[in-house]
């Protein structure tokens, strides 16, 4: 099926495309972002390697932190979140939905990667990010904190490319 032209939605008055719409926060930051930067430290992104920095986890490190995360969840009830299997190994990695990387961000991913990389700045930076996501999740955002939202990610989007 082919489509032409626009949708009959474009009828409606009281709809500006495409700003009456918001932006696919699932996809672009739990299944896009998020699993790209753990890709990006576990050296499994696209073959690059780490270049001049020293961002990515060590072997050891990466296994102790899947094994972390496997075993945080034979004691934390399910009402707070899904069970994850181990974030280290590609193949239970590429299972993980949109709610297991929130979960491994928001809740698990701070403590289990504290004093985990070789350089802290590295730290900071995720911690960074889950500060900003944390305010993404409010249920009302004041104007003080949109304009954090601009600027934070704006300053951790250019941080990210460094």
């Amino acid at each position: 099926i082919c489509i032409k032209g626009l949708p009959l939605l474009t009828c409606l008055s009281s709809l500006a495309f495409p700003i009456s719409f918001p932006y696919d926060f699932m996809h672009l930051i739990w299944e896009n972002l998020v699993k790209n930067l753990v890709e990006l430290w576990t050296g499994d992104f696209k073959g690059l390697d780490q270049g001049s920095e020293e961002y990515g986890l060590d072997a050891d490190v990466c296994k102790a932190v899947g094994k972390a995360t496997a075993a945080a969840c034979s004691t934390i009830p399910s009402r707070f979140g899904p069970r994850l299997g181990n974030i280290a190994d590609p193949a239970a990695r590429g299972q993980y939905t949109a709610d297991m990387w929130s979960f491994w961000v928001m809740h698990l991913g701070p403590t289990l990667l504290a004093r985990k990389f070789t350089h802290r700045k590295y730290f900071d930076h995720f911690v960074d990010l889950v500060r900003l996501l944390s305010i993404c999740l409010q249920f009302e955002l004041s104007a003080a904190n949109i304009f954090e939202l601009r600027v934070g990610f704006k300053n951790w989007v250019e941080t990210y490319e460094r």
